[in-house]
Protein backbone atom coordinates (compact mmCIF):
# COMPACT_ATOMS: atom_id res chain seq x y z
CA UNK A 1 0.00 0.00 0.00
CA UNK A 2 3.03 2.26 0.88
CA UNK A 3 4.43 1.78 -2.55
CA UNK A 4 0.97 2.76 -4.58
CA UNK A 5 0.45 5.88 -2.64
CA UNK A 6 4.15 6.84 -2.81
CA UNK A 7 3.93 5.71 -6.33
CA UNK A 8 0.26 7.97 -6.96
CA UNK A 9 2.32 10.99 -5.18
CA UNK A 10 5.07 10.70 -7.68
CA UNK A 11 2.97 10.61 -10.85
CA UNK A 12 1.19 13.49 -9.55
CA UNK A 13 4.58 15.33 -8.77
CA UNK A 14 5.48 13.80 -12.57
CA UNK A 15 2.34 15.61 -14.42
CA UNK A 16 2.44 18.75 -12.46
CA UNK A 17 5.98 19.13 -13.08
CA UNK A 18 5.19 18.74 -16.73
CA UNK A 19 1.84 20.95 -17.33
CA UNK A 20 4.26 23.68 -15.60
CA UNK A 21 6.71 24.48 -18.36
CA UNK A 22 3.41 24.06 -21.03
CA UNK A 23 2.16 27.10 -18.69
CA UNK A 24 4.74 29.54 -18.76
CA UNK A 25 5.59 28.44 -22.67
CA UNK A 26 2.13 29.89 -23.36
CA UNK A 27 2.45 33.14 -20.96
CA UNK A 28 5.46 33.61 -22.94
CA UNK A 29 3.47 32.83 -26.61
CA UNK A 30 1.05 35.29 -25.71
CA UNK A 31 1.59 38.47 -27.86
CA UNK A 32 2.56 41.66 -25.95
CA UNK A 33 -0.01 44.94 -26.70
CA UNK A 34 0.30 46.52 -29.95
CA UNK A 35 2.62 49.61 -29.39
CA UNK A 36 0.81 52.75 -29.77
CA UNK A 37 0.53 53.34 -33.22
CA UNK A 38 -0.39 57.40 -33.02
CA UNK A 39 1.95 59.18 -34.91
CA UNK A 40 3.42 61.76 -33.38
CA UNK A 41 3.45 65.03 -34.94
CA UNK A 42 4.56 68.94 -34.94
CA UNK A 43 4.17 72.34 -36.64
CA UNK A 44 7.25 74.54 -37.90
CA UNK A 45 7.42 77.81 -39.07
CA UNK A 46 3.51 77.61 -40.52
CA UNK A 47 0.95 77.40 -37.19
CA UNK A 48 -1.35 75.19 -39.69
CA UNK A 49 0.56 72.55 -41.94
CA UNK A 50 1.29 69.66 -39.39
CA UNK A 51 4.51 67.42 -40.38
CA UNK A 52 5.44 64.07 -38.77
CA UNK A 53 7.82 63.68 -36.21
CA UNK A 54 9.17 60.90 -38.55
CA UNK A 55 10.72 63.79 -40.84
CA UNK A 56 13.70 65.93 -39.44
CA UNK A 57 13.59 69.29 -40.84
CA UNK A 58 16.58 70.64 -43.46
CA UNK A 59 17.80 73.87 -42.05
CA UNK A 60 20.54 74.81 -44.47
CA UNK A 61 18.46 74.79 -47.44
CA UNK A 62 15.05 75.72 -45.82
CA UNK A 63 14.06 79.45 -45.59
CA UNK A 64 10.97 81.43 -44.71
CA UNK A 65 10.11 85.28 -44.79
CA UNK A 66 7.01 86.78 -42.17
CA UNK A 67 5.71 89.57 -43.33
CA UNK A 68 3.36 91.73 -40.41
CA UNK A 69 0.93 88.31 -39.80
CA UNK A 70 1.66 86.53 -43.03
CA UNK A 71 4.62 83.33 -43.72
CA UNK A 72 5.82 82.59 -46.68
CA UNK A 73 8.96 80.12 -47.51
CA UNK A 74 10.38 76.76 -48.43
CA UNK A 75 10.63 73.70 -45.82
CA UNK A 76 12.44 71.16 -46.60
CA UNK A 77 11.92 67.48 -44.95
CA UNK A 78 13.77 64.41 -44.89
CA UNK A 79 12.98 61.06 -43.32
CA UNK A 80 12.67 57.30 -43.67
CA UNK A 81 8.88 57.20 -44.92
CA UNK A 82 6.93 56.15 -47.28
CA UNK A 83 6.07 58.41 -49.82
CA UNK A 84 2.24 57.32 -50.16
CA UNK A 85 1.77 57.04 -46.90
CA UNK A 86 3.61 60.58 -46.07
CA UNK A 87 0.74 61.79 -48.93
CA UNK A 88 -1.78 60.16 -47.03
CA UNK A 89 -0.47 62.37 -44.19
CA UNK A 90 -0.62 65.25 -45.33
CA UNK A 91 -3.82 65.46 -47.12
CA UNK A 92 -5.60 64.43 -44.09
CA UNK A 93 -4.16 66.72 -41.87
CA UNK A 94 -3.86 69.60 -44.48
CA UNK A 95 -8.17 69.43 -44.45
CA UNK A 96 -8.43 69.20 -40.69
CA UNK A 97 -6.09 72.84 -40.74
CA UNK A 98 -8.93 74.25 -43.04
CA UNK A 99 -6.69 74.06 -46.15
CA UNK A 100 -8.40 72.55 -49.50
CA UNK A 101 -6.93 70.06 -51.71
CA UNK A 102 -6.96 71.74 -55.47
CA UNK A 103 -4.87 68.84 -56.95
CA UNK A 104 -2.79 65.71 -56.64
CA UNK A 105 -0.43 64.09 -58.43
CA UNK A 106 1.26 60.50 -57.84
CA UNK A 107 3.21 57.60 -58.28
CA UNK A 108 7.11 58.71 -59.74
CA UNK A 109 6.47 62.20 -57.16
CA UNK A 110 3.85 63.47 -55.11
CA UNK A 111 2.85 66.99 -55.89
CA UNK A 112 -0.08 68.05 -53.55
CA UNK A 113 -1.65 71.51 -54.19
CA UNK A 114 -3.82 73.11 -51.34
CA UNK A 115 -5.49 76.60 -51.02
CA UNK A 116 -6.60 78.56 -47.87
CA UNK A 117 -7.64 82.11 -48.10
CA UNK A 118 -4.99 83.94 -49.52
CA UNK A 119 -2.40 81.41 -49.65
CA UNK A 120 -1.44 78.46 -51.51
CA UNK A 121 0.65 74.97 -50.61
CA UNK A 122 2.65 72.90 -52.57
CA UNK A 123 3.92 69.66 -51.06
CA UNK A 124 6.57 68.03 -53.01
CA UNK A 125 7.02 64.50 -51.54
CA UNK A 126 10.60 62.73 -53.49
CA UNK A 127 11.38 59.14 -52.44
CA UNK A 128 15.28 59.09 -52.94
CA UNK A 129 17.46 56.00 -51.98
CA UNK A 130 17.55 55.80 -48.37
CA UNK A 131 15.15 58.98 -47.81
CA UNK A 132 12.04 60.78 -48.58
CA UNK A 133 12.30 64.34 -48.81
CA UNK A 134 9.53 66.36 -48.71
CA UNK A 135 9.15 70.11 -49.92
CA UNK A 136 6.93 72.49 -48.35
CA UNK A 137 6.51 75.49 -50.17
CA UNK A 138 3.73 78.44 -48.95
CA UNK A 139 3.28 81.26 -50.89
CA UNK A 140 0.64 84.22 -51.12
CA UNK A 141 -2.26 84.14 -53.62
CA UNK A 142 -2.86 87.47 -55.88
CA UNK A 143 -6.27 88.76 -54.89
CA UNK A 144 -8.56 88.10 -58.40
CA UNK A 145 -6.03 85.53 -59.38
CA UNK A 146 -8.67 82.19 -58.41
CA UNK A 147 -11.37 81.77 -60.68
CA UNK A 148 -14.96 82.38 -59.76
CA UNK A 149 -16.63 79.20 -58.37
CA UNK A 150 -19.46 77.62 -60.42
CA UNK A 151 -20.07 77.51 -64.09
CA UNK A 152 -18.19 80.20 -66.41
CA UNK A 153 -19.12 80.89 -70.05
CA UNK A 154 -16.52 81.09 -72.78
Amino acid sequence: MKISRNLGLVILLFLFALALPEGLMAQKEEPSPPPDKKTRASYYDFDDILVPSELSLDKKNSFVYAFGRSKVGILIFEGRVEPSSLANFFQSNMQKDGWTLISSLKYRQYLLTFLKEDRACVISITEKSFTTTAEVRVGPIEPGSLPLKGPQSR
